[in-house]
């Protein structure tokens, strides 16, 4: 089916909208990123959602996204057993595993670090109580532009559609990921908050949608 003109325009405008912001998250010094991994983790421990999840769904950053290891660390000081996705072949359906301190850790065909693990030793989305997703952009309104694979999207919908309990859904990024609007598409699958080395936004109810809600932390 060919595709209309305004159609065309969007799918080029995110594209563009990609390629802008990987390339500035891409830059930021390795102090920076540091910084940045340490704000985050003293936003997520301050979450109640985060403090009472048993298991939580993480990643493995790479592309210049918000490392999640402090957030990890402070997971498994508090007995939070943490999984990162699993790219499985011939589907973009993500199965997800245990990842500790000791855990062997390879690269995937995308050239992402994931625990190396057998599929019989893997999760479905659907065991996780919270999962924390990287994004290139996103609103205000929840919507999340990511990498443009579709794993993510694809799994929660595949979830979704299978009755499956479904996780809450956190994404991650710098502050100036941030724009005035994503046009979702049909098969996006929107996030309930974001949260950033900075800034909590929070879009679970109409009385926060759309609102900041600043917290000042600390790296203590």
């Amino acid at each position: 089916m060919p595709v209309d003109q305004k159609t065309q325009k969007l799918m080029l405008d995110k594209k563009s909208l990609r390629a802008s912001l990987r390339r500035q998250r891409q830059a930021i010094s390795q102090a920076s990123q540091r910084k940045a991994a340490m704000g985050l983790a003293s936003q997520l421990k301050n979450l109640a959602e985060v403090r009472a999840s048993m298991l939580a769904g993480m990643y493995l950053a790479s592309d210049g996204e918000i490392d999640l290891g402090p957030s990890m660390e402070w997971c498994w000081d508090n007995h939070i057993e943490t999984c990162v996705p699993i790219i499985q072949n011939q589907t973009k359906i993500l199965r997800f595993a245990t990842v500790g301190r000791n855990t062997v850790l390879i690269k995937n065909r995308l050239g992402i670090l994931e625990p190396k693990m057998n599929e019989n030793e893997t999760l479905e989305i659907g065991k996780l109580d919270i999962l924390l997703m990287p994004l290139v952009a996103f609103d205000t309104y929840g919507n999340r532009l990511g990498m443009g694979g579709g794993f993510y999207d694809s799994t929660l919908k595949a979830n979704r559609d299978a009755g499956g309990q479904e996780p809450l859904r956190i994404g991650v990024a710098h502050e100036f990921q941030r724009v005035e609007k994503i046009e979702p598409d049909p098969w996006d699958m929107p996030i309930d908050m974001v949260v950033t080395d900075c800034v909590m936004h929070d879009f679970t109810s109409p009385e926060t949608s759309h609102n900041l809600y600043l917290t000042e932390h600390t790296t203590a």
